[in-house]
């Protein structure tokens, strides 16, 4: 029972978290971005080459474990009404400065420019709306 409840705490921190890094991400992406419309399926392509060896994203078809499974990352806040824009900012932020917590680490900006706009907003346009992508535990952050 005690581990369910700390579960639950790390998710409900976790989505706190989440909400403030997205009210982040609008206030850098009011500040500048790219000229140029973001290309989806580049995006979706450059993520599954890039990225997807290490996160899970249903749509992509990426079932990686080492680093946030994505689906799961944006799921709750998609559920709250959350539009994919408030994602997008957040996704550019944590390519350019991922956090820490597993190994291998994610080094900064694996993809920039043109093309961290389209994995950004291919991301923030899919993660969390399939509903019956793989879920993985939670885990514990020390």
């Amino acid at each position: 029972m005690g581990a369910r409840i700390a579960s639950v705490t790390r998710r409900s921190g976790a989505l706190l978290a989440l909400v403030a890094l997205c009210a982040l991400a609008l206030t850098l992406t009011a500040c500048g971005g790219s000229s140029e419309e973001p290309d989806l399926a580049r995006g979706k392509t450059l993520f599954t080459g890039t990225c997807g060896s290490c996160h899970t994203l249903a749509d992509a078809g990426t079932t990686g474990i080492v680093g946030p499974n994505l689906d799961d990352a944006f799921r709750g806040s998609r559920e709250q009404g959350f539009e994919p824009n408030s994602f997008e900012g957040l996704v550019k932020y944590w390519i350019a400065n991922p956090e820490q917590r597993t190994q291998p680490l994610m080094p900064p900006n694996l993809v920039t420019g043109q093309d961290a706009a389209d994995v950004a907003a291919y991301i923030a346009a899919v993660a969390g709306t399939a509903p019956e992508s793989p879920a993985r535990p939670g885990e514990d952050v020390n």
